[in-house]
């Protein structure tokens, strides 16, 4: 009879999963240099260094910056993102769906601030940095502003937002405190607390707009 003791208790890992493996751990690094760091920090030597794998894993996995930073973006907006809220609001009227997005993005802010200021980070370096990165974050700018535009014209329809406001200017106008809260978090994140500061967003929102 064999020794049941004696056999490995974990399956050797499939080739798709150690490519996972190490994929998490780059953009785990990545991130991390970019917290200390900022943008600059961010060089394939650093995050193969940090990671634990060579430079030229990191080019073989990303090919280059941009590719970088997309799966960065894709990783974040994966695991947080507010399209991962929207179907949440299904059902609810407009001003429940706006102030939900928002309430989503406080919990992650509590849950998972290093996620929030990997984004802010990039979101903020994307001014003045090349095409690509400009053009990837102002679709993702127009996108949430479109999103909550759409909950404004939604609560008008159903009632539960006053007829007065300007559906496209509250999506603007909502973005800005969003992006006015996280600048401050990076600017001062020793004494700036983002999920106070996006509590009272929600609930002004709230106040502002209801009918």
């Amino acid at each position: 009879m064999s020794d049941i003791s004696a056999l490995p208790t974990d399956a050797p890992r499939t080739q798709q999963e150690r490519t996972e493996r190490s994929t998490n751990a780059l953009l785990e690094a990545a991130s991390e240099l970019i917290v200390e760091g900022g943008f600059t920090a961010l060089t394939f030597a650093a995050i193969g260094e940090r990671a634990g794998y060579s430079r030229g894993m990191v080019t073989a996995r990303f090919g280059n910056k941009d590719g970088l930073i997309d799966a960065l973006i894709e990783r974040i907006v994966t695991t947080w993102s507010h399209k991962n809220v929207i179907p949440q609001t299904k059902g609810r009227n407009g001003l429940d769906g706006a102030i939900t997005l928002i309430d989503a993005i406080r919990t992650q802010a509590a849950k998972d601030p290093r996620g929030l200021r990997v984004l802010y980070s990039l979101m903020f370096e994307a001014v003045g940095a090349d095409d690509h990165m400009v053009m990837r974050f102002a679709k993702f700018q127009e996108t949430m502003r479109a999103d909550f535009a759409g909950y404004v014209r939604r609560g008008q329809r159903d009632g539960s937002i006053r007829k007065g406001p300007s559906p496209d200017r509250e999506g603007e106008l909502i973005v800005a405190g969003l992006r006015g809260i996280g600048f401050q978090w990076l600017l001062d994140p020793g004494s700036f607390d983002p999920v106070n500061a996006l509590a009272y967003l929600s609930t002004t929102t709230r106040d502002r707009l209801a009918a």
